[in-house]
């Protein structure tokens, strides 16, 4: 997964290309008022080198890739301005500080989160969902954990939801009908075995679901829809996927709270009678008991 802000410091161009690249990085959102031609002659090279640039970068022209460009820049430029997601707090902070600042850190995922939501991405994912024969949630390592809650939640309104651990990914791939739906979870978007489940679910025109990182990467590109993730973390110099954890339970929340919604009158009296049934307990605080 890289951003684009990356790919322009780890992708080669020419000497020119690299005047261009300077001038954008250095003018960031002023941009979105320049012209082609302008920021060729600031430059002194010539549309085309602009276009190659584009190009190179993966895009059919200039105006693609600086639509891109600017929305990253605005979203890497608000919230988390006073505070590292990779390193929140520093060793000599007191216990207090570290729980006023994780706090602090999980507030602003959720509002980081909710600023990445694409109406029309979500309303396919929720229609991809409602279709769906079963719903099968593919993750690895501690994802698993997160995976296996929308599954709980899922089974409790009745919805035949499975989770699987690494090692089953692929024979589960191979037997998975079209007519079921695939949530695929991946902070990266690029972790190798869920890519090749992936890429055997698209062959066989299972409709798959990516809660994933914004930026280029392969898992996008295979699913039908994707919803995107806080991206704030570093792959591996971080204390812990604080914000990353945050935003991927947030995202399966709202899934499965659009899908309640869509039948919520039977989804509700189905969970409603599915815990009187199964949830026996003596509860004294009056504040959590059910009134009679």
């Amino acid at each position: 997964m890289m951003l684009l802000t990356e790919q322009l410091n780890e992708t080669h161009f020419s000497r020119s290309e690299r005047e261009v690249i300077s001038f954008i990085e250095e003018e960031k959102e002023k941009i979105e008022d320049y012209s082609i031609t302008y920021i060729a002659k600031k430059t002194y090279t010539s549309p085309s080198t602009l276009v190659r640039i584009a190009k190179k970068l993966g895009y059919s022209g200039w105006n693609d890739f600086k639509k891109d460009y600017l929305e990253e820049i605005h979203y890497l430029n608000s919230h988390f301005n006073d505070i590292d997601a990779n390193t929140p707090f520093d060793e000599d902070e007191s216990f207090m500080n570290i729980a006023y600042k994780i706090g602090q850190l999980h507030r602003e995922s959720i509002e980081d989160t909710l600023s990445l939501i694409n109406i029309e991405s979500l309303e396919k994912a929720i229609q991809l969902l409602l279709k769906a024969k079963r719903i099968h949630i593919m993750a690895i390592t501690n994802l698993i954990y997160a995976a296996e809650e929308l599954v709980f939640k899922f089974r409790r309104i009745g919805v035949d939801a499975r989770t699987y651990t690494d090692q089953y990914l692929l024979a589960e791939a191979y037997m998975i009908p079209k007519e079921d739906c695939c949530i695929f979870i991946s902070y990266s978007g690029q972790t190798e075995p869920l890519l090749e489940t992936a890429q055997i679910l698209k062959n066989k025109g299972v409709p798959l679901i990516a809660i994933t990182s914004i930026g280029d990467n392969t898992l996008s590109h295979l699913s039908d829809t994707s919803l995107y993730v806080t991206t704030r973390e570093k792959s591996y110099k971080k204390i812990s996927a604080y914000t990353s954890l945050e935003s991927i339970h947030l995202l399966m929340d709202i899934l499965y709270s659009c899908y309640f919604r869509c039948n919520y009158d039977q989804n509700y009296k189905h969970k409603i009678k599915l815990a009187q049934l199964t949830e026996s307990r003596q509860i004294n605080n009056n504040i959590i008991k059910d009134e009679e």
